[in-house]
């Protein structure tokens, strides 16, 4: 698994607005998910700074994942 600081760069380096894929850890079952997604710029502060709120842009849904759980990220 990636390194929470880690995380938080790439996501820095990519911005809202641009498409990434990333694989991480569900944390009801922890089953591995990949998911193609997309940040928008937030309306607040954010309600859990772990949380990492997106649009699963095959579904068309929001979905979030948590920093410590993500084994891979990449724009794409």
């Amino acid at each position: 698994m990636l390194d929470k600081d880690t995380v938080k760069f790439q996501l820095e380096q990519i911005g809202y607005q641009r498409e990434f894929v990333v694989i991480f850890y569900k944390a009801s079952t922890g089953e591995q998910r990949k998911m193609r997604c997309m940040m928008e710029v937030p309306s607040g502060p954010p309600k859990n700074p772990d949380v990492v709120p997106v649009i699963d842009l095959d579904k068309g849904a929001w979905r979030s994942f948590k920093l410590d759980s993500v084994a891979y990220l990449k724009e794409s």
